[in-house]
């Protein structure tokens, strides 16, 4: 009797959630609903930095080009669907072309991506389409879909409920990149790239630019240029299906709206002009995994004499010299790219790490600990362990463990093993 009068109360909440249905704010359909706004808009600022430390960090050395890209997202936002959302727009440090939204109008583009735009319209078209993304809902409505199906009540709970931040951050880390990383539905893209038609109409661009887009895209995919089928491609699939649709959309409207070809060039005239920075950056880690150390420094210091304000450049420089031994010079190196941007997470933890190898424990608790506090990688908190089983304080060793215990990856492995080594049950 008491089984099944469990079973009723979950069937009665379970159909209580398939019913919870309103009206979509962009398209007007009714839909499933369980997630308040409130909630949506606390999971992209709970997760916004995190995935910003995760791919790469924020694109600091011109301030100017992120202060122009979010001019243009706001103009846009103004005119979207739901304009009081908390919109912010970041360029990520990232050679990958792509861009994403999370809930709540957090959006990102990538620094590569805006090297293969031709005008302001173009970026209209893909900030206009990741703000649909975001006021339609698209990504909450797949972590509705997800609870249902297969996460279910308890899941959802988990998610909203009131975790301390050092037993979930990890996690929510992971939740954040899942969320960023989601390849939306058919339907989702095609109501993007019609609702984002419309608000770059509205905010005063020439529509055609999202058929030009789409006409890049679906090229670039055809030649299988490996950074565009893992970046942008991986999450919103171009096809000749995708053009005709914003062909036969923007025919709707008006044939005006600017382009804006010379204003989008002016500005981001100096990322173009280190563009080569970059490539050799791109290269310099391709020649650290295959340990060509000498090479990497090389193609960074030719890229610092181009941009000598890109601090990934001396993290770069950094980590091969320290392949290479030379430890006090790695470790000049990493404190460079701190000063230039302190930040960012990884700089920090690779100075830790080696501060650490080096037996200088009081810096190197330091560093992981500013590394963690950014993003709080599996990694750093493995090495936050040791270093707390070193001084004999159990109790923060295993709270570190612990959060590193969850990733899938070496050092959570690791982590793992040290928790059983210490009697401790693996989460």
């Amino acid at each position: 009797m008491e089984n099944h009068s469990v079973r009723s109360i979950y069937l009665i909440l379970l159909l209580s959630l398939l019913l919870s249905c309103a009206r979509n704010p962009v398209t007007g359909k009714n839909e499933l609903n369980f997630i308040s706004e409130s909630q949506e808009i606390g999971l992209g600022e709970n997760h916004y930095f995190f995935m910003q430390q995760a791919q790469g960090g924020d694109y600091i050395v011109h301030p100017e080009i992120n202060d122009y890209i979010s001019q243009v997202g706001h103009k846009l936002a103004a005119v979207s669907d739901r304009p009081h959302l908390p919109f912010e727009f970041v360029v990520l440090n990232n050679s990958v072309p792509n861009a994403w939204a999370l809930p709540g109008g957090k959006i990102a583009i990538y620094r590569g991506l805006l090297l293969e735009l031709e005008n302001e319209a173009e970026l209209a078209a893909v900030l206009a389409h990741e703000i649909v993304h975001s006021a339609a809902r698209h990504t909450a409505q797949s972590m509705e879909r997800s609870t249902v199906m297969g996460v279910g009540l308890i899941g959802l709970a988990q998610i909203f409920s009131g975790h301390k931040y050092e037993n979930v951050a990890l996690g929510t880390a992971t939740l954040g990149a899942g969320m960023a990383n989601l390849k939306y539905s058919r339907n989702a893209e095609s109501e993007a790239d019609c609702y984002g038609i419309k608000y770059m109409v509205a905010a005063g661009y020439d529509p055609k630019a999202a058929v030009t887009l789409q006409e890049k895209f679906l090229q670039l995919s055809e030649d299988k240029n490996p950074s565009w089928l893992s970046g942008l491609f991986a999450t919103h699939p171009p096809s000749i299906e995708r053009i005709r649709d914003n062909q036969a959309t923007a025919a709707l409207y008006p044939a005006k709206g600017k382009l804006g070809t010379k204003n989008y060039q002016h500005h981001i005239a100096l990322l173009k002009d280190a563009e080569p920075a970059y490539d050799n950056l791109d290269r310099g880690y391709e020649a650290l995994m295959n340990k060509n150390y000498s090479k990497a420094i090389q193609l960074a210091e030719e890229g610092l004499k181009m941009e000598p304000k890109e601090a990934h450049l001396y993290n770069l420089k950094g980590k091969a010299a320290a392949q290479l031994k030379e430890y006090e010079t790695a470790l000049d190196f990493f404190e460079q790219a701190i000063e230039l941007h302190f930040g960012y997470f990884d700089f920090h933890l690779q100075k830790g790490l080696l501060e650490k190898q080096l037996g200088n424990y009081l810096n190197a608790r330091i560093d992981l600990d500013n590394s963690v506090s950014l993003f709080p990688s599996d990694e750093g908190h493995y090495a936050l362990g040791e270093l707390a089983i070193e001084e004999r304080n159990f109790p923060s060793a295993f709270s570190h463990f612990r959060i590193a215990s969850y990733a899938d990856s070496e050092s959570g492995w690791k982590a793992r093993r040290r928790l059983q080594q210490m009697q401790i049950p693996i989460p």
